[in-house]
């Protein structure tokens, strides 16, 4: 009875998984999991000294666990075409297959001023004003734009894995709880992963005849570059955690185990799907609505 046993179900050595936005926060996370369990990671990221960083750590975890995955990395934006087409042409350069594709590069950006119950219109109007409309628009090339292209301009790729079944061409795109509530001030960032999530349909219909799989994740409160672990923080939003079911922020297993499950053979039967891994996050997040 092996293929009971979580070694079997959760087995990848030897895939090849891309990830956007590894250098730091949750596709950080993705790389460490793939590697360790042995998969070959090639990871993308704007910052070459992220870059760097993470290169090191998952060469530590290759002393400490003895993996034999390959180590690649990728600088490039993805939020101008150009330099998106390019991030895509190299991917094709280094790889033949891929059986994993994991979109974890975004941006939140928020209004620069904010409504609070019981001020003037005024003061709503200044805060509706505050929206950068460039800021929106680059939350839309980053946040949503990349994750299609990206993947349409790689799906014969992912195709070619898919063919080997056992869950491989797969493409997992971060999303966010906040494309289900209606917190306030934060539209540029909460209508692109509303968007995502959509999308993440939209892909796994298109690419249904081949198999390959789409899915979505949609963290609540995890540590990283758009949300600080330090509640006071002005962009950190771990000061709803007090008020959720858990108490507390996501560990790095806990998003770990969830990518892992989706990118194996444990999830082979799931595409279209959207998991939430929340701590409760939207039982309570429905937000209040402000009133003049």
């Amino acid at each position: 009875m092996a293929e009971f046993k979580a070694e079997s179900l959760f087995s990848i050595p030897g895939r090849t998984a891309i990830i956007t936005g590894g250098g730091s926060g949750l596709g950080r996370i993705c790389a460490k999991t793939f590697f360790s369990n042995g998969a070959n990671v090639t990871i993308i990221d704007r910052e070459a000294s992220r870059l760097e960083s993470v290169k090191r750590e998952l060469e530590q975890i290759r002393k400490q666990l003895s993996v034999k995955g390959e180590i690649k990395t990728i600088h490039g934006e993805l939020g101008e075409k150009s330099s998106l087409q390019a991030v895509v042409a190299k991917v094709r350069e280094k790889h033949t297959e891929i059986d994993i594709l994991v979109h974890c590069a975004g941006i939140r950006k928020q209004n620069k001023i904010t409504y609070n119950t019981g001020e003037p219109i005024e003061k709503l109007f200044a805060a509706t004003d505050s929206l950068i409309y460039e800021d929106i628009e680059l939350s839309f090339r980053i946040n949503v734009l990349s994750q299609y292209f990206l993947t349409s301009g790689l799906v014969d790729y992912l195709g070619a894995a898919a063919k080997k079944g056992g869950g491989r061409g797969c493409v997992i795109c971060f999303s966010s709880v906040a494309s289900k509530h209606n917190g306030q001030f934060v539209p540029a960032y909460q209508t692109t992963k509303a968007a995502v999530d959509h999308l993440v349909k939209i892909m796994a219909a298109e690419f249904a005849e081949f198999y390959i799989r789409v899915n979505a994740i949609s963290p609540g409160l995890f540590p990283s570059a758009l949300n600080p672990s330090d509640p006071n923080h002005p962009e950190s939003n771990m000061r709803f955690a007090r008020d959720m079911p858990a108490r507390r922020a996501g560990t790095e297993q806990e998003m770990a185990g969830t990518a892992l499950y989706l990118a194996s053979p444990a999830g082979a039967y799931m595409t279209g799907d959207n998991m939430h891994v929340d701590g409760g996050r939207l039982l309570v997040a429905a937000a209040k609505i402000s009133k003049l």
